[in-house]
């Protein structure tokens, strides 16, 4: 009976425990198509007020067409982080180029989500928690943080494209990277798609709070796209 009772106690404390946290960073990384660089990326979290974050990436074409046309991509995130885990509040994508702007927005008030893709737009309910397409890799490093066992898999409940999503992930093993930070170990874990033509792997040091040091995303036509961390502070 004791023992039974201390099982019962232990669910308990698991099921109420709370969900791995991610702190304020700046990270850099290098941004290569097919093996040519592109150009830079630099990845900022920081605390806006007590409990709500703010996540920044901007990709800046440096080389080859992409500097030619002036590129840029800037992604702002904002959201909550409590004993429950990370919510998306809102997100906004901006898309620059010569001749060219591509915009998105999402906003989520009471599971509620407003979107919009340039001149497309949704609006639908979703139970929260709920993140956006740009917060994945923090959703990623908190369910590493809270002990995802190698081998197994896990969801993330993604709002993207006027629908809530399930993005299922693969949690492949360690693996040692290089990087312009020197070798580090990570987590090498891969996005389950029904596509399998598509291919988006990503790989997380624990050493930096599970965050993502290296990503690659290969096209159905075999294009690869590559983001490797050059210089990470907390």
């Amino acid at each position: 009976m004791k023992a039974q009772f201390l099982i019962v106690l232990g669910l308990l404390f698991a099921a109420t425990a709370p969900a791995a946290s991610v702190d304020p960073f700046q990270a850099s990384f290098t941004v290569s198509r097919n093996g040519k660089d592109l150009g830079v990326m630099r990845m900022q979290l920081r605390e806006r007020s007590p409990g709500e974050l703010e996540f920044v990436s901007r990709t800046e074409g440096k080389q080859g067409l992409a500097g030619f046309l002036g590129v840029t991509i800037e992604e702002r995130s904002i959201l909550r982080q409590d004993e429950s885990g990370l919510a998306s509040l809102s997100y906004n994508y901006q898309q620059d180029m010569f001749g060219r702007h591509r915009s998105r927005k999402l906003n989520v008030v009471g599971g509620a989500v407003s979107e919009s893709d340039d001149d497309k737009a949704w609006s639908y309910q979703v139970p929260e928690p709920v993140l956006d397409r740009h917060v994945a890799v923090l959703g990623i490093a908190t369910r590493l943080g809270d002990g995802v066992a190698n081998g197994s898999l896990f969801d993330l409940p993604v709002a993207s494209k006027g629908k809530l999503e399930s993005w299922r992930f693969l949690v492949v093993g360690p693996e040692e990277i290089e990087t312009g930070n020197g070798r580090i170990s990570a987590i090498r874990v891969e996005r389950v798609r029904e596509n399998a033509d598509r291919k988006t792997v990503s790989w997380h040091a624990p050493e930096f709070g599970y965050l993502p040091v290296k990503v690659e995303q290969i096209e159905p036509d075999g294009e690869q796209l590559l983001s490797v961390l050059q210089k990470f502070e907390e």
